[in-house]
């Protein structure tokens, strides 16, 4: 394994420790909600929106965004090829997790 490989391999493990620790205070409803929904919020809204589906759903894409840099970081680190398919399904599950909470959480509003 070369130095660049080794150098590549620890960012992608420091990147999702970092996403996972997001993904799970998410999912505890701490700190700032990092949802496309209430960041383009008005002011006046953010008062008024119950935030935990929005949590719920930052939360989770965060943690299977861990997911997804922990499965490139080991590709990279054992040089198993397969991975690589399966991190184009997890990003693909991503998508769609992420298109159909949206649609079910303005549908229960």
């Amino acid at each position: 394994m070369s130095a660049a490989q080794i150098v590549l391999a620890v960012i992608l493990f420091v990147a999702a420790v970092i996403l996972a620790f997001f993904g799970i205070r998410q999912l505890q409803c701490k700190g700032y909600c990092f949802n496309n929904a209430y960041i383009y919020a008005s002011k006046e809204e953010r008062e008024t929106m119950y935030l935990r589906p929005y949590y719920k759903q930052s939360g989770v894409v965060f943690l299977m965004l861990a997911c997804l840099f922990l499965l490139n970081g080991l590709r990279i680190v054992f040089d198993i090829k397969a991975l690589l398919y399966v991190s184009f399904v997890l990003i693909a599950a991503i998508i769609v997790y992420a298109v159909v909470s949206s649609i079910r959480i303005e549908k229960n509003k």
